[in-house]
């Protein structure tokens, strides 16, 4: 979810204090960026480079003690918690008049902040297919490393990494409009809208007969058409849309936004569409929520991958993550 002017604010897990909080790399940007927003002009800004470092954990600190009153600041901002908030809320009321040109002029200088201003959910239809990245399209090392230790430290790396490859050609899960990359699958609409738009939108929806067949490739011929095709089932039924497609890096179907830890599939594709950092969080999140899965990538089961990730028709699916897997471990 977005605040006014393109502000993140969500964080799908702790930032701050080392062995306290997960610090997950996006949301680290996040919280620098709040920060840096709301810091006075004499104070220096935080790097945005998504890393907890002493100064950081210095500022969360001071914000709680002087601003919030803690008795006891242990420099952790929770997602759901009093500090982050607060920090959202004094970003937004920088926004407000009689401040908002200085606030304006603030975060256009601040890099990896997405140039168009975000259309309030409430105007959902307008907000489906209005971008609202925050600039973070790619992932570092180090974002790869800390998935695979929130999995449990024994699974490599580049099992995470080869999913990424398969599903969206691990460079990025955005295309060029800045929108996260998606498929639309209109026997799943069908399946949530109980076959009741198969005569009058028959390619929105349809029964499943094969993989990939030649209304779906009409449906995402190229990102432009299956945000346009997504657009219109919209239209139609704006929950069982959303649920209806994949999204992003690891092209995470929308009906699993429960699994991944989002209380709405407008929660889920919001998180989707800000960066690749919720991107990732969110294929740890539906990896432990499947057992199997996971048990299946700890023991580099290609199958059991295969099956648990894209389903019973998962075609080639097995040897291309391990395709992708043996290329990435010959780069060591």
């Amino acid at each position: 979810m977005t605040s006014p002017q393109g502000l993140p604010s969500l964080i799908s897990a702790s930032v701050g204090t080392p062995g306290k909080a997960h610090n997950v790399p996006a949301d680290v940007h996040t919280i620098q960026l709040l920060l840096n927003l709301i810091a006075p002009t004499s104070v220096s800004p935080l790097v945005l480079d998504g890393r907890c470092g002493p100064l950081l954990i210095h500022r969360i600190r001071d914000y709680q003690l002087n601003r919030l009153k803690f008795a006891n600041a242990d420099g952790v901002i929770d997602p759901a918690g009093r500090t982050f908030s607060s920090l959202v809320e004094e970003a937004r009321k920088a926004n407000s008049a009689p401040q908002a040109n200085e606030f304006a002029a603030k975060v256009k200088q601040l890099p990896g902040l997405a140039p168009a201003p975000i259309q309030p959910l409430s105007d959902k239809q307008q907000w489906v297919t209005t971008a609202t990245c925050d600039g973070g399209v790619t992932l570092l090392e180090a974002d790869f490393q800390n998935a695979a230790i929130q999995l449990g430290g024994a699974i490599s790396m580049n099992i995470i990494k080869a999913f990424a490859t398969v599903e969206s050609g691990g460079r990025s899960g955005f295309g060029p409009a800045k929108m996260p990359i998606i498929a639309y699958e209109r026997h799943i609409f069908r399946k949530y809208t109980k076959g009741k738009y198969d005569k009058s939108h028959p390619y929105l929806s349809a029964p499943y007969l094969v993989k990939a067949d030649q209304q779906w490739r009409a449906n995402n011929k190229d990102q432009a058409t299956a945000w346009r095709t997504l657009s219109d089932a919209f239209n139609l039924d704006q929950k069982a849309a959303l649920m209806s497609a994949s999204y992003g890096m690891f092209q995470i179907m929308g009906f699993n936004f429960a699994a991944c830890g989002y209380k709405t599939v407008f929660d889920f594709v919001s998180a989707m569409k800000l960066n690749a950092g919720h991107q990732l969080q969110a294929f740890v999140g539906f990896c432990r929520k499947n057992p199997a899965l996971l048990k299946a990538m700890k023991n580099k089961d290609y199958a059991g991958m295969a099956f648990n990730y894209n389903g019973s028709d998962y075609g080639d699916y097995d040897k291309r993550i391990q395709k992708a897997y043996e290329a990435l471990e010959r780069k060591k």
